[in-house]
């Protein structure tokens, strides 16, 4: 089965986003330059036939001018209105008189009407110019940005799955080396289960069978060997299942736990001569799984054994409102804090383990809705606290 990486999934994100954000930016230019050319188009015609509806006009003044009738009629062209001005730009006469006339231009637009001025040569009937007005045909202009707004949406739409194909095209490779390395993960935890069981139940098997050998160096080396292997195991169980397996929530001495599992922990501190501090108050009660507990409680402690130097020290504070760990290990910058909890990073490369140790702390805080809060120095050591409500 295909699994999707949160890593994965931000990296197509952002790919999708830039990509996206670039397509838009030139696609709206393009059809912005292709919507001013066509708009002038538009414009260009309408004064073209608004020009040739003047030139209409120009006969019948002239026959108006050699007209000997005592009554004249000024002539009227269908579609747009039209006024006469002398030569020192006076109004006479028109079936409208414009508002304002730009004296400088042959045409222009004003109040969705369109406006052409032209010169009489020779005069008629006194008239120097001519001014006519037609009001602008909006229609195709609307129906070219209609055009206009339908290809912005299809090309989006279009360059939309065109990066996601890109985007997982891309990503391909990425996601092949998770699965391959998920795989890799549940053969070898597959494989683990049968020579740790069998090396755990032989090492108590011995211990029970030959007692004087019970505290020997080297059966404590392999138990504590042992141990390490199938906690090992257990995480990588855990963080396979832990997606699909049922939760069971109940009722928690979380003191009496940590105390467990520490003392647990203090063979393993006991080997590099760390000094385990126990600050637990008592009766303080969770309401959750307990395999989240102990997988929870046993990668804090194990990371700050493993990340901890020969002779340094582990603090274990347990509160009303929090749970902590901290220690005098080798701590991390600022960089490695920002991937402490992804799957499979390890800070320090020369200390053993998967590097998913605190990726399953940080899965369990936040299914159960509460804080982690890491605080940690180079050199100095590392304060993992995991804060809940009261």
């Amino acid at each position: 089965m295909s699994i999707t990486f949160e890593s994965e999934k931000k990296a197509l994100r952002r790919f999708l986003a830039l990509y996206l954000i670039s397509t838009f930016f030139l696609i709206a230019v393009g059809l912005a330059i292709f919507y001013n050319y066509s708009f002038h188009r538009i414009i260009d015609h309408q004064n073209s036939v608004l020009k040739f509806r003047t030139s209409l006009i120009v006969p019948m003044l002239r026959k108006l001018h050699t007209s000997i009738e005592p009554h004249l009629l000024y002539p009227k062209i269908e579609g747009i209105h039209t006024a006469l001005y002398d030569i020192d730009k006076n109004y006479l006469i028109g079936d409208f008189k414009p508002e304002r006339v730009d004296w400088h231009r042959e045409f222009w637009q004003e109040d969705n009407m369109l406006y052409y001025r032209k010169n009489l040569e020779p005069y008629y009937i006194g008239a120097a110019n001519i001014v006519a007005a037609m009001p602008l045909d909006k229609t195709p202009i609307i129906v070219l940005r209609n055009r206009i707004i339908l290809a912005f949406i299809f090309a989006m739409l279009f360059v939309f799955f065109i990066s996601r194909w890109l985007g997982k095209l891309f990503l391909a490779p990425v996601r092949n080396t998770f699965e391959l390395l998920n795989r890799f993960i549940q053969d070898t935890a597959h494989e683990l289960n049968t020579p740790v069981s069998t090396i755990v139940t032989n090492v108590e098997l011995f211990k029970n069978l030959y007692f004087e050998f019970e505290s020997s160096e080297e059966l404590r080396r392999i138990e504590i060997a042992s141990k390490r292997l199938s906690r090992l195991y257990d995480d990588l169980v855990y963080l396979q299942l832990n997606h699909k397996r049922r939760r069971k929530i109940e009722n928690i001495s979380f003191d009496k736990l940590l105390k467990e599992r520490a003392d647990y922990f203090a063979s393993f501190a006991a080997r590099k001569n760390i000094e385990l501090k126990n600050e637990i108050d008592i009766s303080v009660l969770k309401e959750m799984d307990r395999e989240d507990a102990i997988k929870l409680i046993d990668n804090l402690l194990s990371n700050s054994v493993k990340y901890t130097r020969y002779g340094g020290k582990i603090w274990v504070r347990l509160k009303k409102g929090f749970f902590e760990v901290e220690d005098s290990g080798i701590g991390m910058d600022k960089e490695a804090l920002k991937h402490v909890t992804k799957r499979f990073f390890r800070a320090d490369e020369s200390v053993g383990g998967f590097g998913i140790g605190l990726h399953i702390v940080y899965e369990i805080v936040n299914f159960y809705g509460w804080e982690l809060d890491i605080d940690s120095k180079k050199e100095v050591g590392t304060k993992v606290r995991v804060i809940w409500e009261e």
